[in-house]
């Protein structure tokens, strides 16, 4: 079933004179099992809408559909332990909530917090870390002496240990190199593709979110102003000036392309696809 915002509003500081509507009725359908982008300006309410999927923050108006679970405003939750469990949610730097004396410590923590044995919970951390391509070299330090990309990956573990049917990326890849943010993202659609998980990325890179998602949502002033096919809305000029969003450049190259007389279907996004569509043509 789809996650389900049904005129969800979340205000700051309720009942205050400085209160602030986040989200404003916002109505939305996240299809299961794809990947989703929340993009939009500094401040237009992306985080606020993310930390609803695992109820950190409870709407104050309108519900939530998510799962099996639904969550009404001004309602007592019961259900929130296995909704985190079920829904996990990646920080923008993540690595500052390490604590445990050891890596795999660390890792096991979410697992055992959730029920699971030491041993089932230590079990499931060394496979997170292998997924994350963290070495067994690295199981018994202490998370505070890796490296910033490392402690990234540990993190990450933590929540893939619990095994989620949805994760939420809240800028994966910030403050990261080209060549580990090309990595992680890789690493969590390969997920999705392979598992059929849901995956929901919160990011401001326009690259990545052309690159490898499906659905793009894009929130202003706390309501939704699009949403639907990430190809469509970046063929779209229009929209991108009336969003003041760049487009992506390998969009113009690709533009570039298709004006020089090369057909490319729109499955050629990346520019190993694009380059491979090129080579055949040009073989004929």
């Amino acid at each position: 079933m789809p996650i389900r915002f049904k005129a969800l509003s979340h205000i700051y500081n309720k009942d205050m004179p400085y209160a602030h509507k986040a989200l404003d009725h916002i109505d939305l359908d996240i299809r299961e099992g794809v990947i989703t982008a929340v993009i939009g300006e500094t401040g237009s309410g992306k985080s606020t809408l993310v930390e609803h999927l695992n109820a950190l923050l409870l709407p104050d108006e309108g519900s939530l559909e998510i799962l099996d679970y639904e969550i009404k405003a001004n309602e007592k939750q019961r259900f929130l332990k296995p909704l985190r469990k079920d829904v996990g949610l990646v920080f923008q730097f993540s690595e500052y909530q390490l604590f445990e004396e050891t890596v795999l410590k660390d890792v096991a923590f979410g697992p055992m917090n959730f029920g699971y044995s030491k041993e089932e919970a230590l079990k499931r951390a060394a496979e997170a870390l292998k997924k994350v391509k963290v070495s067994e070299d690295h199981f018994d330090v202490s998370p505070l002496e890796l490296s910033g990309g490392q402690k990234r990956r540990v993190a990450i573990a933590g929540i893939l240990a619990c095994d989620p049917k949805i994760i939420v990326l809240d800028e994966p890849t910030a403050g990261l190199d080209p060549k580990g943010s090309k990595e992680i993202i890789d690493l969590f659609v390969s997920l999705s593709r392979s598992e059929g998980k849901t995956l929901i990325i919160v990011s401001h890179d326009n690259e990545m979110v052309y690159n490898y998602t499906d659905d793009t949502v894009v929130l202003s002033h706390g309501k939704i102003v699009y949403h639907g096919p990430t190809d469509e809305l970046f063929a779209d000029k229009e929209k991108l000036k009336e969003f003041n969003m760049l487009e992506p450049q390998i969009v113009t190259f690709r533009n570039e392309l298709i004006e020089k007389g090369f057909v490319l279907s729109r499955e050629a996004r990346t520019l190993e696809q694009i380059a491979s569509e090129i080579a055949k043509q040009v073989k004929r």
